[in-house]
């Protein structure tokens, strides 16, 4: 049961190595990406100056997009022998009409749901915005907000794809039915972002994105969702503000 998810994201490929995703290779590759991120995060704040608590807006997004390139500095070429298949097996071709359609049409699922959770965080514990929105008000020049949105539109729904369903969801559901991989590989993608009062919206948002990713056969309709899903909020903060400073 579960290797018939992890085939529906091979492109319906007729044989799947045994050693797809075993667990001490997995484990493996999860610490070196990590690793890597943090490493290449840290040598761009030495290399630009940051300082923990006096931290520019320009600075955030140099040494977070150096995070996520650093991940995909080692996910990228030890991926497909972790998997045990290719990075277009695993959801990188070129993608369908049909996959670009599932991408799309995802936004507005997910807007809902996490709509819903919102909804009912909001009644029991008072409004809390996420933390990475609540900074967009100091990236206040063009080339600071298009830096930003970059990085939140791009870059992060393709590294965070590859990494929380090409990688984690795969790795889960070469072991368990859909359901439990998607409930636990959503669990994590939401506790990797540390905000409290977006842990159960971000749940919701792996759990929409592991269906898409699943059920479209590509990570490029998963990465779509998430980027027109990131810039829909990033779009939405930034009227709200202009309209109430």
């Amino acid at each position: 049961m579960a290797n018939r998810y992890l085939s529906m994201t091979s492109h319906d490929s007729q044989t799947t190595s045994p050693e797809a995703f075993a667990l001490i290779p997995s484990l493996a590759l999860v610490g070196a990406a990590i690793g890597a991120g943090f490493l290449a995060a840290i040598i761009a704040g030495l290399v630009s100056g940051t300082r923990v608590h006096q931290i520019a807006p320009w600075q955030v997004n140099f040494v977070q997009l150096a995070f996520y390139i650093g991940i995909g500095a080692v996910l990228i070429p030890a991926l497909p022998r972790v998997a045990g298949c290719s990075l277009e097996d695993l959801g990188l071709r070129l993608p369908r009409g049909r996959q670009i359609l599932w991408g799309v049409l995802g936004v507005p699922v997910i807007l809902v749901v996490t709509s819903i959770i919102g909804a009912v965080i909001t009644a029991l514990y008072g409004p809390h915005e996420q933390t990475a929105l609540r900074m967009l008000p100091s990236f206040n020049t063009p080339s600071l907000f298009l830096t930003f949105a970059f990085v939140a539109a791009i870059a992060a729904p393709f590294f965070e794809e590859l990494f929380f369903r090409g990688f984690v969801f795969n790795a889960f559901a070469k072991r368990l039915a859909f359901w439990p991989a998607a409930v636990l590989s959503g669990l994590v993608f939401a506790l990797a972002h540390g905000d409290v009062w977006a842990l159960l919206p971000l749940w919701g948002v792996g759990l929409c994105l592991a269906y898409i990713y699943s059920h479209s056969r590509s990570l490029w309709a998963s990465m779509l969702t998430h980027s027109l899903f990131n810039s829909v909020s990033l779009i939405a903060v930034s009227l709200k503000d202009h309209l109430h400073p």
